[in-house]
């Protein structure tokens, strides 16, 4: 993604540089640090989700078949939204610290011991619908899914990890590593972004867009269920 592309030239050019050339390279690091809070990195991650968001709400307008799971997809897609861009999930630290004393398991970032289970959950509430949509939209979501998570908890448990074990200080491949999680994110809701305008098609009759019909189709899957 050209987002961590540049992140990844300035955070180079800035290790390696002084005076003017520092300032400038720092300020463009900071800008497109995809590690950071409220600038311009967070807010692109930001709106891939709410666009993800908005599209799951059209499609909920449309009638679809499991229109309830529509409906949470795109209250999960907005609420990702405004966690991108604020990282509310990082304010439940005391919680996940009481739990990690509880299983007596730390990993850093504690916070992945909520994630993970309420990613779970969210999965297989969703999972119904994402097998019930046509085969390029399913297949697209699903792998979008599967490296979404491997950044978003996969490659952020080692990066807890790996900062826990140097006390807490972003070394260089600390930093490196959080741009391979916020690639992995970033790529996998592109993916399933692009999963779901794949059912969005022009109608030649009437020259309008229209949602695949076979959103609104009795599939075998369903009418097995």
């Amino acid at each position: 993604m050209g987002v961590t592309l540049i992140a990844l030239i300035a955070l180079i050019v800035q290790r390696s540089s002084s005076g003017v050339i520092f300032e400038i390279s720092d300020l463009v690091y900071w800008a497109f640090d995809t590690g950071q809070e409220a600038n311009l990195a967070t807010w692109y991650a930001s709106s891939l989700w709410l666009t993800f968001g908005v599209l799951a709400a059209l499609a909920v307008a449309s009638r679809p078949a499991h229109r309830l799971s529509w409906i949470l997809l795109g209250v999960v897609a907005i609420g990702a939204s405004f966690d991108e861009f604020i990282a509310a999930h990082e304010r439940l630290h005391g919680h996940a610290e009481r739990i990690s004393a509880m299983l007596g398991i730390e990993v850093g970032f504690n916070w992945v011991l909520l994630g993970a289970p309420f990613a779970l959950v969210i999965v297989l509430l969703l999972l119904r619908l994402v097998l019930s949509l046509p085969r390029r939209a399913r297949t697209g979501i699903l792998v979008g899914g599967v490296v979404f998570v491997a950044g978003a908890l996969g490659v952020e448990t080692m990066n807890g990890m790996m900062l826990e074990g140097n006390d807490w200080v972003e070394t260089t491949p600390y930093l490196l590593t959080t741009m391979l999680e916020e690639l992995l994110e970033m790529a996998g809701i592109s993916l399933a972004l692009g999963a779901v305008l794949s059912l969005l098609q022009h109608d030649p009759a009437t020259g309008t867009v229209r949602w695949d019909p076979a959103l609104r189709e009795r599939s075998p899957l369903r009418s097995a269920s």
